[in-house]
Formats: structure tokens, sequence, C-alpha cells
């Protein structure tokens, strides 16, 4: 028994690596906000997501409406290997935080690889000035009508 465990164990070990591991997918590359209407001030979360076969991407800085300021920016990267297939993502997270009322566009965002170009499609935002202006209480603090 413990012979034929072996065995197959070798068997599955060798299948798997001729070759190399194969990648799970294509590269994927998207753009997603967590919301598309806010007021001056509120922060906005966009979320930018590659996966599959992420291998020499050159990844620009990315410009950002006028209006908008950068408040964080965060990167994450997951990688597995899973009967042989890669599996890679890498995802790119930006606070923005809006400074004028208007409808702006964000992206579309590119990237490069092996020179080839990819880019994901715009996403369009309305910021609105808030109906009543915060004011300040009689301790100076700010207080919500």
């Amino acid at each position: 028994m413990r012979k034929r465990f072996t065995s197959l164990l070798l068997a599955l070990t060798v299948g798997t690596s001729v070759g190399g591991p194969a990648w799970a997918q294509d590269l994927t590359f998207s753009a997603t906000a967590d919301k598309t209407t806010l007021n001056v001030g509120d922060p906005l979360v966009l979320t930018i997501t590659l996966g599959g076969d992420i291998s020499g991407i050159e990844i620009p800085v990315f410009e950002f409406p006028e209006g908008f300021t950068v408040a964080s920016r965060s990167q994450s990267s997951n990688f597995s290997i899973r009967l042989g297939t890669v599996e890679r993502s890498l995802t790119l997270a930006y606070v923005l935080i809006p400074q004028q009322g208007g409808t702006f566009q964000l992206g579309p965002f590119q990237i490069t690889q092996k020179d080839q170009a990819f880019s994901t499609e715009p996403l369009a935002v309305t910021v609105e000035k808030p109906a009543v202006p915060p004011r300040l209480g009689p301790e100076g603090g700010r207080f919500t009508l």
C-alpha cells in the first residue's frame, strides 16, 4: 500500500511539473469604485485589480482628475499554485477625496505587458456639494443638522 501511494504521489508530482506550471488565465485588468455619487469631502475607494499572468507588467503612476486628493494608497498581492496552475493577482486601492463638485471621469487606466497595452473602462463619478455646509457649534466643534 505504501509503495503504491509513493508511486501515485511521484506520478502526480512529475505530471504537474512537466513543462513548468501553467497560468490560470490570461491577464485581466479592471477598475471599480465603491460609489459613483458622493459629496465634496467624502472618501471614494478606487480599486484597480490585475489577475492571471501578471509577469512583466509595467504599472505607471496613475493620474486622477484635478480636484481629487489621494488620501492613501495600498497594494496587496496574492500568489498560489494549485495542481500546477499558477494564480496571481495584484490589487491597488486608492482613497480619493473630492475637493470640488461636478462630474468627473476616473480612467481609463492603462498598463503595459510585453509591449501590449491594456486599459480599463472609464468610471463616471458625480460629486455634489452638501445641501447644508457644516456649521460650528458654540464650543467650536462641528455638528450635523
